[in-house]
């Protein structure tokens, strides 16, 4: 392990998801999943209602309830030892319109769980 210049924060590698390889200055700043993998997205553990704020229906929304299907492509770890996805996955919108996508959305990892293609 290598010391620590001034100024610099402790790097714990390892201690979640596996890193990949490094950036070209050593640095593990995200990990790509290769192949990218099919996760679970659980909605509810994603949008946390305040629990003194009224409930308010909008007929025009998404749904955020329940779990999604998604595909993981990377892994990048918070300065507080936390995990992020990138993931993609798709919302479905109270009215019926087409499905809303959203493309590489940090979600915390205890909000994804495999699936199986």
């Amino acid at each position: 392990m290598g010391s620590m210049g001034e100024g610099e924060l402790p790097r714990t590698e390892g201690s979640g998801p596996q890193l990949a390889h490094p950036d070209a200055a050593g640095h593990y700043y995200r990990a790509a999943t290769y192949p990218p993998r099919p996760v679970w997205v659980r909605l509810d553990a994603i949008l946390v209602r305040d629990p003194g704020k009224p409930r308010h229906v909008n007929g025009a929304g998404v749904h955020m309830t329940g779990e999604r299907p998604g595909t993981l492509t990377h892994w990048v770890p918070t300065l507080d030892g936390e995990w992020l996805g990138r993931v993609t996955y798709s919302l479905q919108y109270a009215d019926g319109r087409p499905d809303l996508h959203v493309r590489d959305q940090l979600v915390p990892a205890y909000a994804l769980r495999p699936r199986r293609g």
